[in-house]
């Protein structure tokens, strides 16, 4: 049977081996507001993957701002409604829609935890609900030091210190670094979950060409 007789459920089936769908099929058929979900962190990682390829491209210009939006301009060409510092309770950093299912998502390049738990207060505090239709949250972490996996393990037990209403955590089987965090929220009194993504960004080479590089950086 030829590619062009199949239904989409027919296709869904086949995303895998046919890269040029890219995740289209199932973009289409998410239904349910957890369909929604399941499909966008599994594209917010191929982006996210995507990005890693080429740290050494971050490095002079360390904005959350740029760095967020190339994210949203990804999702955008894969058929989201993806907009960056839209109006609600505040300038969300990024906010993706689909019907009445809303994922908001706050970035925050890692300089300490306490910035990081500003960050996470305001996805918990100002820009969610934590209705029905966006139960779901995101932080979004952009890591510039060494180390990435002690770093997510420390704000897990910065988090855990914090005394959120039955906070639990459990970590992400797709990505090891990643992990969920769940808690009452404070305006819906509902569980709230929140997936912490780490985005390693940090480039510091120590092959030969690399300190000759440094080197002629420091005769100049």
């Amino acid at each position: 049977m030829s590619i062009e007789n199949l239904t989409l459920l027919e296709l869904q089936k086949l995303e895998g081996n046919i890269p040029e769908l890219d995740g289209f099929i199932s973009r289409i058929l998410a239904k349910t507001y957890d369909d929604f979900i399941d499909v966008l962190y599994k594209d917010i990682d191929t982006i996210i993957f995507t990005k890693e390829e080429n740290p050494e491209l971050y490095q002079l210009d360390k904005k959350e701002d740029r760095l967020t939006v190339e994210i949203m301009q990804q999702l955008r060409r894969m058929g989201y409604q993806a907009s960056h510092d839209t109006k609600i309770g505040g300038h969300a950093d990024l906010v993706v829609k689909k019907k009445e299912y809303i994922w908001i998502g706050e970035a925050k390049i890692h300089k300490d935890y306490e910035y990081l738990w500003q960050g996470f207060q305001q996805l918990n505090t100002r820009y969610s609900t934590g209705d029905c239709n966006q139960k779901d949250g995101g932080l979004l972490i952009y890591i510039f030091v060494q180390n990435t996996k002690s770093v997510m393990e420390k704000w897990q037990e910065y988090l855990s210190a914090k005394n959120l209403i039955n906070y639990a955590y459990f970590f992400c089987r797709k990505r090891s670094l990643a992990f969920f965090s769940t808690h009452i929220h404070d305006s819906s009194g509902q569980v709230f979950t929140v997936r912490h993504m780490p985005i390693i960004l940090h480039f510091s080479p120590k092959d030969k060409s690399a300190m000759r590089a440094k080197l002629e950086k420091k005769k100049g």
